[in-house]
């Protein structure tokens, strides 16, 4: 290998792999390679796992810096001749000289940024310049250039050493996301066990209670079949007597000291029941039955909590494009209300909700620009006690223009008020829902996955009704709003 070869190898070989500069107080680590002193302790500031080296990953449990004093004599070599080389190129533009005089280019013209010799510089073109002597114009470019050099590394050590706190900062943040999802784990693996054990002793009671049936069952089966026995002895015996001639069966029945027989007679058989202990059992079961509707109970309310909790809560702007002419929607898309002296074509003033309730095809509604497409969305709503109202969601069905909101393009699933009435609506039917406190905050969940569409009150926290699991075949789902009558607002 020819020496320009090697030169130009040098720079690699004597540059850190961490700064890809020549090496600064060079030293070695646990695997043999090396590194800058400063840019291997700021490289293992933070050790996850050991301590690894950067270009092999070999790891080692403990920190190992040796100084390479080898290493720092050849960066010296090759400092030496990167200078030499620099120096030889300006020796071969000084053998040039002036083109034009032949003499040597001893000093530069700032202004015209150009090497001169003697007699250029006397001359008319450059007297009025500022010329200095080449080593001066040297020696003070390179101290600009060292400067702006020295700038640079003090911005990239800076750069450094932000990427290594925001680094830091990630890893805090992915341990706390960690934590949090053991936590979350945790939590539900011992509410889950709690579960087990519970329903465990549940079935476990109930198994108890069915041993006790059956062996009540058994004990009484078998003191009804020996009264049963008895009397079927006696219905024998009796039989028997009253297949016998008039005079033998006369003759016996006053031998045996029996009194005639008759009604008189037979009405001394006593017949003895045993007493059923079926009212116990019963009492236990009713017992049973009291305690699982109460744990039904706090289950079923721990479930509405987390359906109002879980979804994830979203900003809803109403679209005016979709809203019905008698509405009228702040310019903010953020409440809807009833205007009376807006009235549709054919309707006279001051319009009334019909009497069974506000419904699909009344079509006093507006849509919220927001789809959703997919997870678990909430919204709260605020409505006012006058007038009658509606919300819920809409879903186009596919083909239609999805121009008329609550029109039959629209499936709707949504609840309501009417005239004191609270209902649950469809696209095709509704159900009138049992009498409730007004509420003056409504949250409305949905979970797309699920198909299902909840009502809050958002205030009490307490869910007001839920449709059961729903599909929504993969369409957007817009938020859908109907306000009907005098003071009606959302």
């Amino acid at each position: 290998m020819d020496a320009p070869s090697a030169r130009d190898e040098l720079p690699g070989e004597a540059s850190c792999p961490i700064c890809l500069e020549y090496f600064r107080d060079p030293v070695s680590i646990h695997c043999g390679h090396h590194f800058c002193r400063s840019c291997i302790e700021r490289f293992w500031e933070w050790p996850t796992a050991g301590f690894a080296c950067p270009r092999c990953r070999d790891t080692a449990p403990e920190r190992s810096l040796r100084p390479s004093r080898e290493l720092a004599r050849v960066l010296e070599i090759a400092r030496r001749l990167s200078r030499g080389e620099a120096l030889g190129t300006g020796e071969e533009e000084e053998e040039e000289g002036c083109q034009r005089h032949r003499e040597p280019l001893e000093v530069f013209c700032k202004e015209d940024g150009a090497l001169l010799c003697a007699i250029c510089r006397e001359s008319r073109a450059h007297r009025a310049h500022t010329v200095l002597p080449v080593p001066e114009v040297v020696r003070e470019y390179q101290e600009q250039i060292q400067a702006r050099l020295q700038t640079l590394k003090d911005d990239r050590d800076k750069i450094l050493e932000f990427r290594e706190a925001e680094m830091r900062r990630n890893w805090e943040y992915l341990e706390k996301t960690e934590v949090e999802r053991q936590r979350i784990l945790s939590q539900f693996q011992g509410l889950r066990i709690s579960l087990e054990e519970h329903s465990r002793h549940l079935l476990a009671r109930l198994e108890d209670l069915e041993r006790d049936i059956g062996k009540v069952q058994e004990e009484n089966v078998t003191s009804l079949t020996k009264e049963i026995s008895r009397l079927d002895a006696r219905i024998q015996e009796l039989e028997e007597k009253c297949r016998q001639p008039a005079r033998t069966f006369l003759q016996v029945t006053r031998d045996n000291g029996m009194e005639p027989p008759g009604p008189a007679g037979l009405g001394k058989e006593n017949l003895q029941l045993p007493p059923s202990p079926l009212p116990e059992l019963e009492k236990q079961i009713h017992n049973f039955r009291e305690e699982n509707i109460l744990l039904e109970e706090t289950l079923r309310s721990c479930q509405d909590i987390l359906m109002f909790e879980l979804p994830e809560k979203m900003t809803v702007t109403l679209d005016p494009s979709t809203a019905h002419p008698q509405l009228l929607v702040a310019p903010d898309g953020s409440s809807v209300s009833w205007e009376s002296a807006r009235n549709p074509p054919g309707d006279g003033p001051g319009t009334d909700p019909p009497a069974d309730g506000p419904g699909p095809g009344t079509d006093p509604s507006v849509l919220g620009r927001e789809g959703v497409t997919a997870g678990r969305r909430c919204w709260d709503v605020q409505v006012a006690p006058a007038g009658s109202w509606a919300l819920g969601v809409a879903r186009e069905t596919p083909g239609s223009g999805g121009e008329i909101p609550g029109s039959a393009e629209w499936e709707l699933w949504s609840m309501g008020l009417c005239q004191g009435q609270f209902w649950a609506l469809t696209s095709l039917e509704r159900i009138p829902l049992f009498p409730i406190r007004a509420p003056g905050r409504v949250r409305v969940a949905l979970d797309y996955e699920r198909g299902q569409v909840a009502f809050f009150d958002a205030d009490k926290r307490s869910l007001i009704f839920a449709f059961p699991s729903a599909s929504f075949k993969g369409q957007s789902v817009h938020p859908w709003f109907l306000v009907w009558g005098e003071g009606s607002r959302i």
